[in-house]
């Protein structure tokens, strides 16, 4: 990446970091095993983040993983205890981010020009 070109927002740094707060939020997000399938998808999310920043050897596995996120993203909004309009609509926002950066890994053949994760992935 050339030094005079900005890089672009890392769609998945926003995404992971929406995914951490929701899944800390005990009174938005009640049941525990969702809480825990959002902890397991942050760390795939930052491994996925690294991965395709570093290469384009995994954009095609990356590109269904983020698509299979999303999907897994908007169930569990849809079947939580409570109808809770504010929790569809942040999986809703991180599942639509999930799906661009799906989009843009699956019709470009070079790394992406996202910016490099500015956090650590989660224990």
């Amino acid at each position: 990446m050339s030094d005079s070109i900005p890089a672009l927002v890392n769609p998945l740094d926003s995404a992971i970091e929406e995914l951490r707060n929701i899944s800390d939020d005990r009174e938005l997000l009640k049941s525990s095993i969702d809480a825990g399938s959002l902890r397991r998808m942050l760390l795939h999310l930052s491994n996925i983040n690294l991965s395709v920043l570093a290469s384009t050897q995994d954009h095609v596995n990356a590109a269904k993983r983020l698509n299979d996120f999303a999907l897994t993203l908007t169930r569990i909004a849809k079947n939580s205890e409570l109808p809770n309009d504010v929790l569809t609509s942040r999986m809703t926002l991180v599942a639509t981010a999930l799906r661009a950066a799906s989009v843009d890994l699956a019709r470009n053949d070079a790394v992406p020009d996202w910016r490099t994760p500015v956090c650590a992935p989660p224990p």
